[in-house]
């Protein structure tokens, strides 16, 4: 069964969710809340041409995919697949708790980025 849908809205809430945080001033649980919203739309985007993808690198998810990926999108998901475990775990850094490490306008970045691919794949799905 074919579920793109059901991935890519679960991509808008996780962005939306990581805008909240963002918001509250959680930038470490915006940040992660970025990724994960980018990485369910790179799958809604695989499943949508009947692949499927396993994994959390949106980088790598995006260059198998079979279709041409905007340079653009490609630096979004490499900045993105930055914060997978920096964003969650003490010890993604050397010392410190992810809190330290994410600021305001970190995570609005990361934002950013989360909208340019999830746009990207919601244009990309037929």
């Amino acid at each position: 069964m074919e579920r793109s849908a059901d991935w890519l809205r679960q991509a808008e809430r996780d962005l939306e969710a990581a805008e909240n945080s963002a918001a509250g001033g959680y930038h470490e649980w915006a940040a992660f809340g970025a990724q994960q919203s980018a990485e369910k739309a790179v799958k809604a985007l695989v499943e949508s041409l009947h692949g499927a993808a396993r994994g959390h690198s949106i980088t790598g998810i995006l260059r198998q995919c079979g279709v041409h990926v905007p340079d653009a999108a490609l630096e979004a998901a490499r900045e993105l697949d930055q914060v997978y475990v920096t964003a969650r775990y003490p010890n993604g850094f050397a010392s410190g708790a992810p809190a330290d490490y994410f600021s305001e306008r970190t995570s609005q970045r990361l934002l950013a980025n989360a909208r340019s691919i999830l746009e990207f794949c919601r244009s990309a799905i037929h």
